[in-house]
């Protein structure tokens, strides 16, 4: 298997910046996911990697051997796309036996029996042995995916690209298929990227997640960093629930200090060590709804009251909706919260759990040294 390096990577349609100055190595073996709204560009990065786009800068490399100019077919990688685009008058065996059939090794083209062997091999590894002779259109959406992901895998590529493969796909059968991918991916090791919206999706099958906003990166970690630690407001935002307080730096010592509008005071942590953060800097508090707790654990807890809006059972938890001044915020309490619509509410923000973020999101990462998603190219346009 392979590394995929990204380096200075810029593609843009007409005036219509696509994709801008990625630099990112997605680790070999690992199960990357590019996650962003629409219009972001994950997908524009996933088909630069495929080859079914080129750059207008910057260069693509699977290991070290350079991959820019080199076409499709000669990658080694094994895509499954969204609509699966399997030949609906083929049968499930020559939907996935078609890319053995195209291909050659050493200028010699497969023999019938390696072919069949591999199809069956890759029936297996999907579930779906005995289905061979069935058309697309007898099989349900799961088992249309199952194909489509068993096409891309027979020709054993370097690399399995996955553009939002369940996005067609219920509920249930996007939880199971989701598993169904971890699982395959573990078992055979692939360096694979995966292309998706969905937030609980990318945190839940992942790796590493990059996330992309307007054509950059603004996070580059694993699921636990992406969420716990976010480096930027957009990623917060995007990543969960948050709720967002804005207040100017008042002092720093074993934790910054923050004045708000109306003048309270909210300590928290920076997720961004190295960032040179300034007394009076303008920034942009988060807490995530679960750690906002009922009872005080430390007498220098946050102190946040308000008055409840909504309560939301969710089984396990309570989501409770409520307003401090004009700012809405949110948290989620035991199942045996008691609390109703217009009542009064004391909350707890522990100091360790405020995080406390910069303004201006990518740009504002230009001020700390050697950040490794900023290169010299990075133009204001990154400030999304």
């Amino acid at each position: 298997m392979v590394s995929i390096r990204l380096d200075n990577l810029r593609k843009t349609f007409g005036k219509v910046v696509a994709t801008d100055d990625v630099n990112i190595t997605l680790e070999d073996g690992k199960l990357s996911t590019l996650l962003g709204p629409s219009g972001c560009g994950k997908t524009t990065l996933l088909r630069l990697i495929a080859g079914f786009l080129q750059p207008d800068r910057g260069e693509i490399y699977f290991d070290d051997e350079e991959m820019t100019g080199i076409p499709p077919y000669e990658r080694k990688t094994g895509m499954v796309f969204q609509n699966y685009a399997l030949w609906p008058h083929m049968s499930v065996f020559d939907n996935i036996a078609y890319g053995l059939k195209m291909k050659r090794i050493d200028g010699m083209q497969y023999t019938q029996a390696a072919i069949k062997d591999r199809v069956e091999a890759a029936l297996e590894l999907v579930h779906m042995e005995g289905l061979g002779d069935r058309n697309p259109h007898q099989l349900s959406g799961g088992q249309q995916q199952r194909v489509a992901l068993a096409r891309a895998l027979v020709i054993e590529p370097d690399v399995l690209l996955l553009d939002e493969p369940l996005s067609n796909l219920d509920a249930k059968l996007r939880n199971e298929m989701r598993q169904e991918i971890i699982r395959i991916q573990r078992e055979l090791g692939i360096t694979t990227v995966y292309v998706t919206h969905d937030q609980v999706e990318a945190l839940s099958i992942s790796d590493m997640v990059a996330v992309i906003s307007k054509g950059y990166i603004q996070q580059y970690g694993s699921p636990r960093e992406i969420y716990h630690h976010p480096q930027t407001v957009f990623v917060a935002d995007f990543i969960g629930k948050c709720t967002f307080l804005d207040g100017t730096i008042d002092s720093m010592n074993d934790y910054i200090r923050v004045r708000l509008p109306d003048g309270q005071i909210v300590s928290g942590e920076t997720t961004i060590p190295e960032y040179p953060f300034e007394v009076g800097e303008k920034v942009r508090c988060a807490v995530r709804p679960e750690d906002l707790i009922l009872e005080q654990s430390d007498p220098r807890d946050n102190k946040v009251e308000g008055k409840v809006n909504e309560v939301i059972y969710i089984g396990s938890d309570v989501e409770v909706h409520f307003e401090v001044g004009d700012i809405s915020a949110v948290a989620l309490l035991p199942p045996e919260t008691t609390l109703e619509r217009g009542d009064p509410i004391t909350l707890y923000a522990p100091r360790l759990d405020v995080m406390v973020l910069p303004m201006g999101g990518v740009e504002a990462l230009r001020k700390v040294p050697d950040h490794p998603l900023i290169t010299r190219h990075q133009s204001p346009e990154a400030s999304a």
